[in-house]
């Protein structure tokens, strides 16, 4: 199985100062969220690339695929990514990040579908900028 490196490094704006820095999503938000993720999870886990890729932003699965030159729904499938449960959500107007048990974080965009994944299996980088953190397995 093939691990995929994005072509950079995500960066990250979550608009913590117009949010006060405590997040300003409200408990739906939340919600909704931890159930995109643990979708997506549960997916991964099956081999469901089909359900799995439904849970990414538009600009993901394109990124995918572009850059595996296969539909998203095989693509996804090859991608290695450890099993963890959320341990965290923090939302942050149109954007939200969630930590999960085995150290990686997704990032997510609230968009017309409402929340999807806009990077997955990210890791933290110690010797990155603060605005660029994470390298992700998968990433617009």
């Amino acid at each position: 199985m093939r691990v995929l490196r994005a072509r950079g490094i995500v960066p990250i704006v979550l608009l913590g100062v117009a949010c006060g820095g405590a997040g300003c999503g409200g408990g739906t938000d939340v919600a909704e969220v931890r159930a995109v993720s643990e979708r997506f999870s549960a997916a991964a886990e099956a081999n469901d690339g089909e359900r799995a890729c439904a849970q990414l932003t538009p600009q993901t699965r394109a990124q995918l695929e572009e850059q595996e030159q296969r539909q998203c729904r095989e693509a996804i499938t090859g991608v290695r990514l450890e099993a963890g449960s959320v341990a965290r959500v923090q939302v942050y107007a149109l954007n939200a990040m969630v930590e999960l048990s085995n150290g990686e974080a997704e990032f997510l965009e609230q968009g017309q579908d409402g929340w999807r994944l806009s990077a997955v299996g990210c890791t933290p980088q110690k010797d990155k900028p603060r605005d660029q953190p994470y390298d992700c397995q998968v990433e617009d």
